[in-house]
């Protein structure tokens, strides 16, 4: 029979100039590590960029920093990847990093709103896996614009990758590159 092996990846939220991480930041990597804890894990996984013009330091060291201050986590590895400017990229980069860790399930933790399209997305990216979503809870839950977003990227996220065989990794990398406006020089600086 296979070993099980669960890896917890805590998406994160914002931080402020100093790297001090929001509350939502905060509710998320506390809920990654109790799951972490009762899971008996061994990978916690974080992610995201340095976004803040005014902060040299990257969402995803700032979520493993806390992590590494605040918590004893007895024979815990953290891998922490600093590329990801969204979801999307979470899932594309930490596929990348996780390439040679033998894990059989993925427990994505973001926040109660997130949920749906964060399980889609990291179902295309680790179909070798399986995927379970835990979201916090926070005041946006109810927020029509936010539910509305939450379609609207989900579409976006669609027909950015309509044409995506997941299973190449090029495949996926030249649509990121190509379509996506947070890595196709649109928004943010081009990949």
């Amino acid at each position: 029979m296979k070993k099980k092996l669960e890896i917890v990846i805590i998406l994160s939220h914002l931080m402020n100039k100093d790297g001090l991480l929001n509350l939502e930041s905060i509710k998320r990597i506390e809920k990654g590590v109790q799951i972490f804890k009762k899971r008996k894990c061994s990978f916690l996984a974080t992610s995201g960029w340095a976004y803040r013009k005014d902060c040299s330091l990257a969402l995803g060291d700032a979520v493993s920093n806390y992590l590494k201050k605040n918590f004893k986590l007895d024979n815990c590895h953290i891998i922490s990847d600093t590329n990801s400017r969204d979801t999307i990229g979470d899932a594309f980069y930490l596929r990348k990093k996780l390439r040679k860790i033998k894990y059989t399930k993925l427990i994505v933790v973001t926040s109660d709103v997130h949920v749906n399209r964060s399980k889609i997305i990291f179902e295309n990216f680790f179909s070798n896996a399986s995927i379970e979503v835990c979201g916090v809870k926070t005041k946006l839950s109810n927020n029509i614009n936010i539910i509305k977003n939450e379609k609207l990227s989900l579409s976006a996220f669609r027909e950015t990758f309509k044409d995506v065989d997941f299973k190449k990794e090029l495949s996926i990398y030249n649509a990121l590159r190509d379509n996506h406006p947070y890595y196709n020089g649109e928004i943010f600086e081009k990949i």
